[in-house]
């Protein structure tokens, strides 16, 4: 069985290793596609808001903070709102907290309102830390920030405004809200082929790829050593091994090991798909060929081809080993495998019994 295994483990290798990479590598291009800020927030240091200058602060840029200062909030959305906010050199930007911070920041305005008042001697003891970026104030934002200005008594001149929002992050939120975009969906089909693709390797390696060998060889009460023997001196054609008494297929995933003296019918089957753009417009047409297997139980057993020839050749090779199973497609065979199987069976097993005995 060596050789059988090895051939199977190089038509495997192909199938789980190759496929396996294919599956991860894309299963990192899509969640590194929708998750690019996760992995950002995860995995790079970033510099202090307030510790930077706000010439540094541009489109997409990142920072951590510890931000205790907040004037009041201009707009809002479903998701939260967006405030005002200042840096140590003057000028103001906007700051967008969240809902589930909202209580937080609207004690930090009032702490900030009463700092500039004179009823506290420092800045609020609260702060809204982590890591965030800046977006570009959308031109409705900029309208409700300078209309916020003016209906505080200001003139929007007065302030040295940077029309940027920095935008607290947590990883959850850059999942399920990004600027809007619930990425969930697409993080967990990225995640799923990522694992897919780990799980196929480890298949692979565990040996998983001669699960079905095995159980065909189990479920016909093959003996390993006689089919070791047979193999031994089979033909092989393509990825099937064609002993004395068994056929080997070690294509992936249907490989399988039948033994002759079960067989009742066997045929190539011959499958032509046309395929169509939208449903209407022509698209070529594809040719599918298949060794069709029926054995006493009726079992049918599909094994692909990448031919007619090459079905043909094994079938032939098989009937010069064990000339007494049924061969060839006819409507004849097909009415009695729906009507009277038995009778294909009792015509086998007489002609099986003709061929031990020397009737043939």
């Amino acid at each position: 069985m060596n050789v059988i295994y090895s051939k199977l483990k190089k038509s495997a290798g192909k199938v789980y290793i190759i496929g396996g990479i294919m599956l991860m590598l894309i299963g990192v291009g899509i969640t590194l596609g929708v998750g690019h800020d996760l992995f950002h927030y995860l995995f790079i240091d970033e510099p202090d808001l307030f510790e930077s200058k706000s010439s540094s602060y541009e489109e997409g840029e990142w920072f951590t903070c510890d931000n205790n200062i907040l004037f009041d909030y201009f707009a809002s959305d479903d998701s939260g709102r967006y405030y005002l906010t200042n840096t140590n050199d003057g000028e103001y930007f906007g700051f967008y907290v969240r809902n589930k911070d909202l209580d937080k920041a609207e004690q930090i305005c009032d702490e900030t309102y009463d700092y500039l008042d004179g009823k506290r001697d420092d800045l609020s003891d609260v702060y809204l830390s982590g890591k965030g970026y800046m977006v570009e104030m959308s031109t409705s934002e900029q309208r409700y920030l300078r209309d916020y200005i003016e209906a505080s008594g200001y003139e929007v001149e007065d302030y040295n405004l940077i029309y940027l929002t920095y935008r607290l992050e947590t990883p959850w939120g850059l999942i399920v809200d990004n600027e809007g975009e619930n990425n969930l969906f697409y993080m967990i089909v990225g995640l799923v082929l990522f694992i897919s693709g780990i799980i196929m390797i480890i298949y692979f390696f565990s040996g998983g790829y001669k699960k079905n060998i095995k159980k065909s060889i189990k479920s016909y009460g093959i003996l390993e050593e006689l089919l070791d023997r047979d193999m031994s001196t089979a033909k092989q054609i393509g990825d099937y091994f064609v002993g004395t008494e068994h056929l080997v297929s070690c294509n992936i995933p249907g490989t399988i090991v039948i033994p002759y003296n079960v067989f009742v019918w066997v045929y190539v089957q011959v499958t032509k798909t046309k395929h169509t753009v939208y449903g209407i417009i022509p698209a070529g047409t594809s040719t599918s060929y298949q060794l069709v297997i029926y054995d006493r139980n009726k079992r049918k057993q599909m094994l692909n081809l990448k031919s007619q020839e090459q079905g043909d050749e094994i079938i032939q090779e098989m009937y010069g080993r064990a000339p007494y199973f049924l061969r060839g497609f006819n409507d004849k065979f097909a009415n009695a495998v729906t009507n009277n199987f038995q009778s294909m069976v009792n015509a086998v097993d007489e002609r099986r019994q003709q061929v031990i005995g020397g009737g043939y």
